[in-house]
């Protein structure tokens, strides 16, 4: 189970399905390791539909229902952020179903380009101009230099282990560093 978990302000905004797509990916993978976040989410949507249930009715299009099918039918989902949205567990490629459909041939086909000695990037296309999707492979033992950011970082861990001077982080652990963090 994850120690380090997302606000409560971005599990609200995961559940309206208001956060943009890359922060939504992240959400989902941190969910498809977290019993205790999923327990959360289905309270959440709960709520929100019980929410819902007590507006009054509104009426839609009359095409509404074809249109929607007919999105159905393309294939493609409307945004990133609703393939994110969908966590999916026990995956056979070992990742969640946000990230098996930016890497369908697996982590080991993507272009992976050396960032530091024992360290191996791949950064995958996420159609969001303002924020980057990218995948780390940290050999054992190497070390990433102290750092800070021009935006926020957040990382989730998808296996093995790192420590900073905040902490150790598994497998599953979400964390949120904003631009005046160092580490």
């Amino acid at each position: 189970m994850p120690g380090h978990h997302p606000d409560q302000f971005l599990l609200n905004d995961y559940a309206a399905g208001s956060l943009p797509g890359a922060v939504a990916l992240a959400m989902a993978v941190h969910l498809d390791f977290c019993r205790r976040c999923r327990g959360e989410m289905r309270q959440l949507n709960q709520l929100g539909g019980e929410l819902l249930g007590s507006l009054d009715p509104v009426p839609v299009a009359e095409d509404a229902f074809i249109r929607l099918l007919q999105r159905l039918d393309d294939g493609s989902p409307a945004s990133a952020a609703e393939v994110a949205q969908v966590p999916v567990h026990g995956s056979s490629a070992g990742l969640s179903r946000a990230l098996q459909r930016l890497a369908p041939a697996g982590v080991e086909k993507l272009e992976w380009k050396r960032s530091g000695r024992g360290v191996r990037t791949s950064r995958l296309r996420f159609g969001d101009p303002q924020r980057e999707v990218a995948l780390y492979r940290i050999r054992a033992g190497s070390r990433v230099p102290e750092h800070g950011h021009g935006g926020s970082e957040i990382t989730v861990v998808l296996s093995g282990a790192f420590a900073d001077h905040e902490g150790c982080y598994r497998a599953g652990d979400f964390l949120l560093r904003g631009t005046t963090d160092v580490h």
